[in-house]
């Protein structure tokens, strides 16, 4: 959980001063043009709207404090959650393969995301990227199916993001093999499982075509 201001530094105290500058007189002159028109309206009597002027001074305190602290706690977690600080763990980096990647050298690039995935078999991000390079650079379709269904299959379960991108995958190599039957099982249950989405429409548009060239091809059941 993100802290607020402490007021233990300078910095702190002239945010403070800041806030209380500019909110301040704006608070008290408003909160007074309010209890006077409920004087005008005959809704409070002049003891009413004396005691309510008085209240001002810690009303006004109050609020100042709140923006305050509301401004340095949204400020502290805008941070954490931009440096992946606390409980957000920061995105996995591959900088060796990247750099491979960038000179062309696909099939060394891809030696090493199987190294580190033998060290850290857990790893689905570096699973998904060598299985789009696979698909995308070196025509190895059938290693990236295999990693694909790795990650549906996996246990723990791996992230609702990371599946998604798995089936996509799938959906993809399927389509490139022209492996029909295939692709209308994962195209069926990606229909299923993210009903409503517009990538599901997209999905039941395609799996109605495939069905209207073949309609004897497709199976109704398809593996959970």
């Amino acid at each position: 959980m993100a802290k607020g201001p402490e007021y233990s530094d300078a910095s702190d105290a002239i945010r403070l001063l800041r806030v209380a500058t500019w909110f301040g007189p704006a608070c008290f002159a408003m909160l007074s043009s309010f209890w006077y028109f409920m004087l005008n309206k005959g809704w409070i009597s002049y003891v009413g709207f004396v005691f309510l002027l008085i209240l001002n001074i810690p009303l006004t305190i109050a609020g100042i404090l709140a923006i305050h602290r509301t401004v340095g706690a949204t400020a502290v977690l805008m941070v954490k959650t931009m440096f992946a600080d606390g409980d957000i763990p920061p995105p996995p980096t591959y900088p060796r393969q990247d750099v491979l990647i960038a000179q062309g050298k696909y099939a060394e690039a891809a030696d090493w995301f199987r190294d580190h995935l033998r060290i850290e078999p857990g790893d689905h991000e570096a699973r998904l990227r060598l299985a789009h390079l696979l698909e995308m650079r070196l025509n190895g379709h059938d290693e990236a199916e295999r990693l694909y269904l790795e990650i549906r299959n996996a246990e723990p379960a791996a992230s609702q993001y990371e599946q998604l991108r798995a089936t996509n995958g799938l959906i993809d190599v399927y389509r490139k093999l022209g492996r029909t039957a295939r692709l209308k099982v994962e195209l069926a249950r990606f229909v299923e499982r993210y009903r409503g989405s517009a990538l599901a429409a997209g999905a039941a548009r395609e799996l109605q075509e495939l069905k209207e060239i073949d309609p004897t091809s497709g199976s109704r059941h398809f593996p959970t």
